[in-house]
């Protein structure tokens, strides 16, 4: 063969290539391992967990988990009082003194299609981003709260066999500190941190879109600031849109980070400095800018200049507001039908429509006998008064549509009608997408 490699040769060099480039992609991969109190119902952190899926493709490897701690946490859903809470944005305290120790804490363009964020869509669960939980009491310092959750975190770490610097354990607590820290590191040799998400910040516009601006900055913050002195050497008082801005005086500043979806150039420097994968910044800054384009298009809905579709699969979708109406079998089934009879259906006239809510209801409730299809579905065909059961259906999806949209907007999306007249979605039927398989 002259002077040319033999084939023996060549394959020896694509085993050694392809063993350096996988040592390559392992020692590149850093994994953000996010808990929450199992005693909570799916809420806030999943919500932003959904927007985080979306990029979740690249080195930085989230994962979320229901994990046993704070069973208390389950009773803040049954609350309908904050307790003895200030809510004044003044009286917030986000300065972090060891914010950024190794155990690192705190924290478009889009497509110009209809459904520009298409592949957001197959991303979200069957979720509406969910109401703020009650303010936490502030009963404890924030070296106790985060002494618990370094605790926490160990026995997790223990359980799963988790070791190593690539490691990033995030505990979301619910549990107010006396010094009103909203994210804390817990831990300097195994990288910890906590974020309380029933904090004060967390009470108004979207929380899940801060939230998981926060759950994306975390490991490149962790990587590339975590200095004991990091509020001397790193943090930015002047509020720059950048994830490293304190926002101290005005929690509200920090929708500004929200909306510029970016890392200043002091910053950028530092991290090129530190050597922290350019992979990861890339991955963060797609997730912040998802965040941006859903927070605008929200506003750009509040003001009343855009109309956003719906996409209907296995559940109801808003993928221009990254949110997901949350609708039962059977709500979503009586949805579905009034969907497709768009001139309307009167009370009635619903069992004229018995078969095609068997068909929708099977189709959303699989496990559901014949038998128990049947029952459903005739007693949703019976009207008998205020009280009927298709009454009480529509009423409760058209509450649930009107928490995913606002009462002033929802009007379009729900299901309306004047007493004795046709009810009907009057939503233009141009704006509703049919997922593949899910069609009438």
């Amino acid at each position: 063969m002259g002077s040319g490699l033999d084939f023996s040769t060549i394959i020896h060099y694509i085993k050694a290539t392809t063993h350096l480039l996988l040592t390559s992609l392992i020692f590149m991969a850093y994994n953000v391992h996010i808990l929450r109190p199992a005693s909570l119902s799916p809420g806030i952190v999943e919500d932003a967990f959904s927007i985080i899926e979306q990029n979740n493709n690249g080195p930085l490897n989230f994962t979320l988990s229901a994990y046993d701690y704070e069973p208390e946490a389950g009773d803040l859903e049954d609350m309908d009082k904050h307790g003895d809470i200030e809510s004044s944005a003044l009286n917030i305290n986000l300065y972090m003194p060891n914010e950024m120790s190794p155990a690192l804490p705190d924290y478009s363009a889009r497509d110009r299609s209809r459904f520009g964020l298409r592949e957001f869509i197959q991303k979200w669960r069957g979720k509406e981003p969910s109401k703020p939980l009650p303010i936490g009491r502030r009963l404890k310092s924030v070296d106790q709260v985060l002494h618990e959750c370094n605790k926490v975190s160990k026995r997790y770490r223990q359980e799963m066999g988790i070791e190593g610097e690539n490691n990033l354990v995030v505990v979301m607590t619910t549990q107010g500190n006396l010094n009103n820290f909203f994210a804390e590191g817990a831990d300097v040799n195994t990288p910890t941190a906590m974020v309380q998400i029933n904090h004060t910040v967390m009470q108004e516009g979207n929380p899940h879109l801060l939230l998981a601006y926060y759950m994306a900055a975390m490991p490149i913050k962790a990587l590339g600031f975590n200095e004991v002195d990091y509020i001397q050497r790193y943090a930015h008082y002047d509020t720059r849109g950048c994830m490293n801005d304190l926002c101290a005086d005005n929690v509200f500043q920090l929708r500004i980070k929200t909306k510029t979806a970016d890392i200043c150039s002091d910053c950028k420097k530092i991290l090129k400095q530190k050597n922290v994968p350019f992979e990861y910044v890339v991955q963060a800054r797609k997730t912040f800018t998802t965040i941006r384009d859903i927070q605008n298009h929200i506003e750009d809905f509040e003001n009343r200049w855009t109309t956003p579709g719906i996409s209907v699969g296995s559940s109801v979708r808003i993928p221009e507001h990254g949110k997901v109406v949350k609708l039962s079998p059977k709500e979503i089934a009586v949805y579905r039908l009034f969907l497709c009879v768009e001139e309307g259906i009167s009370y009635t006239e619903i069992s004229q429509y018995k078969e095609k809510l068997k068909e929708l209801y099977k189709k959303y409730y699989n496990r559901s006998t014949n038998e128990e299809i049947e029952s459903v579905v005739d007693g949703l065909c019976v009207i008998d008064g205020e009280q009927s059961n298709l009454r009480q259906t529509i009423s409760r999806l058209n509450s649930k549509v009107k928490s995913a949209l606002g009462k002033i907007h929802c009007q379009a999306y729900q299901i309306k009608g004047g007493n004795g007249e046709r009810k009907k979605i009057s939503l233009d039927r141009k704006l509703v997408s049919y997922k593949e398989g899910w069609e009438f």
